[in-house]
Parts: structure tokens; C-alpha cells; sequence
């Protein structure tokens, strides 16, 4: 399954602006359904993504260094849909919601960027679930 991993010019421009954190193993993060504050830049360590439902087991995955973690409800301001668990010590870079938001109306790029980030692991979340349900790889249709 494909991270949210941001192209190496986004992830510079995102550690410019992030608060460095440490957090210690198990530390969560934030929890599925709790209101977004922001997202996190994984640095160093290692962050636990789960779903919390049985269709969903396929999609929990553990995310390294270069990890976005967050991404979707930080941009849309939707619940985080996933808890975030740190499972290695980490160093992280967290953006809140308002400071990703500035960094959005002050480059634009990086909106674009973002979003292509978001769709790939759409259409890449789409092919586990069609997969976990039967459907065979040559019917998937997501390219």
C-alpha cells in the first residue's frame, strides 16, 4: 500500500514550517472520529495507521520517515478517519491545521502537491478494498 509520501521538494518546503515533536512508542497520535488539530511529517521513527473496522484490516499499515500522517481531515476538516499510534520512537514534524492552511494561500503549489499525495492513496486504498472484496486485479479499473 502507498504512503503518503510527498515528492522531495514538498517535503522540504513541509519541514520548513512544522513544529519538531518527539513522542515515545505507543504514544497516540490522535484518534479515528477526534476533530482534526493538524498533521504530522514522520522524521524519524515509526507511525501505526489503523482503520478500527474488520473491512479496513488491509489498509492498517505503518508508516516511516517521509510518512504524511493526517493529511486528509488536516485539509478537509473532516474527523480523522484512523487512529495514529507511534509504534518506534519517533521525531516528527507537526503542522496544524491553521498553519497548513497559511502555507496553502501562501504557496499554491503546494496545494497541488497535496492533493496528488491524497489522490494516489485514494485510487491506491480503492484496489485493497476491491481486492479484500474478490475482485480480480485485471477488473480493478483503478490505474
Amino acid at each position: 500500500m502507498a504512503p503518503y509520501f510527498p515528492p522531495p521538494d514538498l517535503h522540504e518546503a513541509l519541514q520548513k514550517h512544522c513544529e519538531k515533536v518527539k513522542r515515545t512508542r505507543l504514544t497516540v497520535l490522535f484518534r479515528r472520529g477526534q476533530a482534526p488539530f493538524g498533521m504530522f511529517l514522520v522524521i524519524a521513527g515509526a507511525v501505526r495507521l489503523d482503520f478500527g473496522v474488520d473491512v479496513s484490516n488491509a489498509l492498517n499499515n505503518i508508516y516511516g520517515p517521509g510518512a504524511l500522517v493526517g493529511l486528509p481531515a488536516t485539509i478537509t476538516g473532516r474527523n480523522y478517519s484512523m487512529t495514529a499510534t507511534v509504534t518506534d520512537d519517533a521525531e516528527l514534524g507537526f503542522l496544524s491545521c491553521q498553519t497548513v492552511k497559511s502555507l496553502l494561500r501562501e504557496q499554491p503549489e503546494i496545494c497541488q502537491q497535496l492533493l496528488k499525495v491524497i489522490s494516489a492513496k485514494i485510487a491506491d486504498t480503492d484496489r485493497v478494498i476491491l481486492r479484500k472484496r474478490g475482485v480480480p486485479e485485471t477488473e480493478l479499473g483503478v490505474a
